[in-house]
């Protein structure tokens, strides 16, 4: 996945450089030669080698000594890299030290265990980006809190409520993910040197002493059993990640309907032809929030093909392995472009108090409608006061005239007294909408104060 590479539109404009770096050929193969040092270092920490073996071997994991046309060559006919990885590392060492290059661990070991650290940092990135999205939308909360707009459901205006309340959701669902993450990155930090079968044979009676030399030094769980087709962990992360992304896509949904000219109580920051079309010149089209659509749809589809890749059999994948190493890429690459558009989304994002209240009598203030039925319940009884609101909503929008109006004909000379105390300004209805807004904010501030500890 390279930016500019042609592979697809959407990544040339929009891609994440330094997510497509962290997964990137050359970026794996430092995490291998990482994983291959450190197994030496861990051989010679269990004095399975000796110390001078081990750091004659760790420096020969050195990128400098591998070709990476060779090690594609190579590869596509092994069907694995490591074969080929191990072979150079080899021939840059004298022969008793390049026989002990590798010893006791399968290519599935190596491959895993690198994959855990390239996950890890892949997690702690995108929590960067969540951490400064959160922040945006945090301040727009905040800014908001008490500003008065039509709470919708169905599509539909409802009730009244505060687009700092309705941020305020979207605070709450972003420190659920987080911790989602944090659960997932946990959960993937096991090392993993197995063996062929997943007994360790090849280390026995060492297994354990080297595999927790390697958990240790790699920063990692040890675990005594293989999880070489156990890809529960995988799945979480990957699950992790589509959860991001279906709040992704939500918000991003939100901001392309709030913005619709009918509707136009926030945009997208507008620029010189941001958004223009080519052809209507009237156009500022929400494609920041287009574009995280995109990539959202595409990243959960990708996470939803890791659960097929759990399928494998015995002690070793029969070509469900192989899933992992094209989608877990495009997962995170996914994902860090969505959150970077959303990032840059909410922190320009425009919006409009003014059009907010004006939409709020649109339909004729019906969105009142409850409120007032509450009003009267303790006079004539919910159930009563909800066909009198009911018939009165009917004619409202029959006649084309307010809530407030038709409500006083429909009641005539009983309006007063029914309706004494009532206010008719949405801004009186909002009831706990700016507590809302201020718990957003307050479980986000806790939310992103966690830190990844694994273990903890």
């Amino acid at each position: 996945m390279r930016l500019g590479g042609g592979m697809n539109l959407l990544d040339d404009l929009y891609g994440d450089s330094r997510m497509h770096d962290l997964w990137s050929l050359k970026s794996t193969l430092t995490y291998w030669l990482l994983v291959e040092a450190q197994l030496a270092g861990a051989l010679g920490d269990a004095q399975v080698i000796s110390s001078e073996d081990a750091q004659s071997i760790i420096e020969a994991c050195s990128e400098k000594n591998i070709d990476v046309a060779r090690l594609i060559r190579e590869s596509k006919n092994v069907g694995y890299p490591i074969v080929s990885l191990v072979s150079m590392i080899c021939e840059s060492l004298p022969a008793d030290q390049a026989g002990k290059v590798h010893w006791g661990a399968t290519t599935q070991d190596i491959m895993d265990s690198a994959l855990v650290l390239q996950i890890r940092d892949a997690i702690e990135y995108l929590l960067v980006l969540q951490e400064r999205l959160g922040d945006a939308i945090s301040d727009l909360t905040q800014k908001y809190a008490k500003t008065v707009m039509p709470g919708r459901t169905h599509g539909k205006q409802a009730t009244p409520t505060t687009f700092g309340a309705k941020c305020a959701v979207f605070l709450d669902q972003i420190s659920s993910d987080r911790q989602r993450l944090i659960d997932a990155y946990r959960g993937i930090s096991s090392v993993s040197l197995h063996g062929a079968a997943g007994t360790s044979a090849a280390l026995y009676p060492h297994g354990q002493q080297v595999r927790s030399a390697l958990a240790k030094r790699l920063g990692l769980e040890n675990t005594i059993i293989p999880w070489h087709v156990n890809r529960s962990a995988v799945i979480a992360v990957g699950d992790a990640v589509s959860a991001c992304l279906q709040m992704l896509a939500r918000l991003a949904r939100e901001i392309i309907d709030l913005s619709r000219t009918e509707i136009a109580e926030v945009s997208e920051g507008s620029s010189q032809y941001k958004g223009a079309s080519s052809t209507m010149p009237q156009k500022a089209n929400p494609i920041e929030s287009e574009s995280i659509i995109g990539y959202a749809i595409s990243g959960e589809s990708h996470a939803m093909a890791l659960h097929r890749a759990s399928e494998a059999a015995h002690e070793r994948s029969s070509g469900e392995w192989q899933i992992e190493w094209r989608v877990l890429p495009d997962i995170f690459a996914c994902a860090a472009s969505a959150l970077s558009l959303a990032v840059t989304s909410m922190q320009n994002l425009q919006v409009f108090p003014e059009q907010m209240a004006k939409n709020c009598s649109f339909d004729g203030g019906l969105l009142l409608a409850e409120a007032a039925m509450m009003h009267l319940a303790p006079r004539i009884g919910r159930d009563k006061a909800h066909k009198l609101l009911y018939e009165v909503c009917l004619e409202c929008r029959k006649i084309g005239q307010s809530f407030e109006s038709t409500l006083q004909v429909k009641l005539g000379k009983d309006f007063e007294e029914s309706f004494k105390g009532f206010s008719f300004n949405p801004a009186d209805h909002i009831g706990e909408a700016p507590l809302v807004a201020l718990e957003g904010v307050r479980i986000w501030s806790t939310s992103k104060a966690k830190k990844i500890s694994v273990g903890s």
